[in-house]
């Protein structure tokens, strides 16, 4: 995950520093989460509802918003999209969500057959030529105009940053959407998944990731093992017969359990986990939770958050974001990490009060993959984020008011949100 939050720090500090920010003045502080093996109660359950012709078109206006912005800041000479209007670099993750925005829009016939295959080839061709990291794998991230390498210092560069296995694993799960959905694009797909090492991106078959420290050139390899992250990516190296430990995909393996709010959740048993919304968001869009153990942290993660709801009043839909909130410019919000539980944090861990927001993204998959009461009450919550020119991050907590920047990664995932509402089935299923 680091490649794809380091980018925003550069972006939004760049070209969002003059904002004066509606942040939240906080609302709840971070509250200890205490490891607990037993089960925990978890809250009441919400009453499944029928999804309302309003409440599809809802989806389809904001997948058609969405995909307004994607292909307004696609490049024609490369088929990548800037990170958001107004920067170029984007990651690997960012990529992926490309293809995804692309596929969707096609699905969902807002461009026909010709536009979509000549933006298609154009991506693939694109993955096809560009300069890998050591020969090894996709750069962390690449310029969308002209597809050549940056470094960690926000350069362009001949060596590059490093690379990450999670976005790598996106990467490999859309190229193989595309690969079963229109097998004429197998032959390109696999064109494009031969050129990476598989043996270096992973470790006994878990996800090993490299950066450059821009000012040393010092590399460092680290084992990327957040518990839903994990195993979203690994299934897409797994999609491509890579060797991936059985263990990495199993959910129930190398955790540990945790109490938040009464909620029994499980993390990795490294301890240095983020307890996210978005990788089961994803899992369960995408690809359908492949066990039941992998749903049900799914739905504990959303009723932590309900949870925080039912117990505070505020509406809490968390995840990783980029905002216009000096000083970082990208935050984590996560249900759970080191003892914290619906903690905000900076790119180098440092936790901070604020901004606290419900996120567009975190509201439109919630419910599109687990719609209750409560997803509907926060799916409305973030309508005031909708802007002519795209879907910002979401609404500050205490005051509700919309945060701004509309992306790539929050327009990608609105539109596949909405193919999987409107459809009623993971992206890959029949």
């Amino acid at each position: 995950m680091r490649s794809r939050n380091f980018l925003f720090v550069f972006c939004l500090m760049m070209g969002l520093a003059a904002v004066t920010s509606a942040c939240s003045n906080g609302g709840q502080q971070a509250v200890p989460g205490s490891i607990d093996t037993a089960p925990a109660a978890v809250p009441p359950p919400i009453v499944q509802v029928v999804v309302t012709p309003q409440e599809r078109q809802l989806y389809l206006d904001a997948a058609r918003t969405s995909w307004n912005l994607v292909n307004r800041i696609t490049e024609p000479s490369t088929g990548l999209a800037r990170a958001h209007a107004n920067y170029s670099y984007v990651t690997l993750w960012d990529i992926a969500g490309v293809i995804a925005a692309n596929y969707t829009a096609h699905e969902l016939a807002f461009i026909d057959d010709a536009t979509y295959d000549a933006h298609i080839q154009r991506i693939l061709a694109t993955l096809s030529s560009v300069d890998l990291f050591d020969k090894t794998a996709f750069n962390r991230i690449y310029d969308a105009k002209t597809g050549r390498m940056v470094d960690n210092a926000n350069k362009i560069s001949n060596v590059g940053a490093g690379w990450s296995s999670v976005d790598i694993g996106r990467l490999l799960v859309w190229l193989r959407i595309v690969s079963v959905k229109q097998p004429k694009y197998v032959p390109l797909a696999t064109q494009v998944v031969r050129r990476l090492n598989m043996s270096q991106l992973l470790d006994d078959g878990y996800l090993r990731g490299l950066q450059v420290d821009p000012k040393t050139g010092k590399r460092q390899t680290f084992t990327e093992d957040e518990i839903g992250y994990q195993q979203y990516a690994l299934s897409g190296f797994a999609m491509w017969g890579a060797r991936v430990n059985p263990d990495g995909l199993d959910v129930r393996k190398n955790v540990a359990a945790i109490n938040v709010l009464g909620v029994r959740l499980l993390m990795s048993s490294p301890g240095n986990d983020r307890v996210m919304s978005e990788p089961f968001i994803m899992l369960g869009m995408e690809t359908g939770f492949r066990t039941a153990d992998i749903a049900r942290q799914a739905a504990q993660v959303l009723a932590a958050q309900t949870a925080r709801y039912q117990q505070t009043r505020i509406v809490t839909a968390v995840t990783e974001d980029a905002l216009p909130d000096p000083p970082y410019y990208f935050y984590y919000y996560s249900v759970y990490h080191r003892g914290q539980s619906f903690v905000v944090e900076s790119l180098d861990d440092k936790v901070v009060p604020r901004p606290r927001w419900v996120s567009s993204k975190a509201a439109f998959g919630w419910n599109a993959v687990m719609p209750n009461a409560y997803t509907q009450l926060v799916l409305r919550t973030v309508r005031p984020a909708a802007t002519p020119n795209g879907w910002g991050s979401g609404v500050y907590e205490d005051t509700l008011l919309p945060t701004g920047v509309p992306s790539l990664n929050t327009a990608a995932l609105i539109m596949e949100s909405a193919l999987y509402k409107t459809r009623g089935r993971p992206i890959l299923a029949n």
